[in-house]
């Protein structure tokens, strides 16, 4: 069996999507074992993550996104962008849409001239149950090789823990991997390591699911300009500046507003039999 993909990438976080828009492609109780094999970067197509094109009976279209490890995930900011260009190119949705997501409806804005994407993203969320976490994070002190590293929480879709450095330039792996672990994170949570620059923040995030870097993320670019904002370290209008590109920040009273650009890469056919699953 063959199936057609798309491949895009927003600043370098890529995607692999399926459009079972008029009909499902890959069955529910398979996508994650599927999904798993064509993000494997050496027995599959590559990606740090899928996504799934639907159609949906509350908006214009449904989103499903699932990380590199199977495991499907509320919400990705990146993915949301390069889901909202392509049903824009394909005719499912206008330029003004409304997306299901797991974490609620969504509304976009698509702009042809350089394919720039506005996500209306929500409300940062900040109490403990919201994260989820079991204790009081805003302000944590979080010990590792005998120092103190202050962090912060915010869920943005899904659960983004920020700690501010003065430099960036570090292994973020071994302490961002303790604290995705942190037994204070329930349901576990990305990771953002942020230094503010006047208007500009600079940010590195480890992601769940994905279990490493990315070279961008949007939901955590988000987490990390509200609690930025919230400590009053930056205005409302905020630059983040992943590794793979800059997203622009505007927070408003009751919301919050991602803009980047989504790009498509090439198109292909998948092998079904050629997949190796048990990677």
């Amino acid at each position: 069996m063959r199936v057609a993909f798309t491949k895009m990438h927003g600043n370098g976080n890529d995607f692999i999507l399926i459009d079972e828009f008029r009909g499902e492609v890959v069955e529910e109780n398979k996508k994650p074992e599927f999904v798993r094999a064509i993000c494997h970067r050496n027995f599959g197509i590559g990606a740090d993550g899928a996504i799934f094109v639907q159609p949906s009976k509350k908006a214009d279209v449904r989103f499903r996104y699932f990380n590199s490890d199977g495991s499907e995930a509320a919400m990705c900011g990146n993915g949301i962008r390069c889901f909202s260009r392509y049903v824009v190119e394909e005719g499912y949705a206008g330029e003004r849409l409304r997306v299901e997501t797991l974490a609620g409806i969504l509304d976009l804005e698509v702009y042809r001239d350089g394919w720039w994407v506005k996500v209306d993203m929500g409300k940062p969320r900040f109490r403990r149950e919201e994260i989820p976490a079991t204790v009081d994070v805003w302000g944590y002190e979080f010990e590792h090789d005998g120092k103190k590293l202050r962090i912060y929480a915010a869920n943005t879709g899904v659960p983004h823990v920020v700690a501010f450095v003065d430099d960036l330039d570090f292994d973020i792996i071994p302490l961002a991997r303790k604290i995705r672990y942190a037994g204070i994170f329930p349901e576990g949570t990305n990771v953002n390591f942020a230094k503010v620059e006047g208007d500009t923040i600079r940010i590195r995030t480890y992601e769940r699911g994905v279990e490493g870097e990315t070279l961008s993320c949007g939901t955590g670019s988000v987490a990390v300009a509200a609690v930025a904002n919230k400590l009053g370290l930056a205005g409302n209008r905020v630059n983040v500046v992943t590794r793979g590109g800059l997203l622009k920040i505007d927070l408003a009273e009751n919301t919050a507003y991602m803009t980047g650009t989504a790009n498509r890469v090439f198109e292909g056919i998948l092998r079904l039999n050629e997949l190796k699953y048990d990677v």
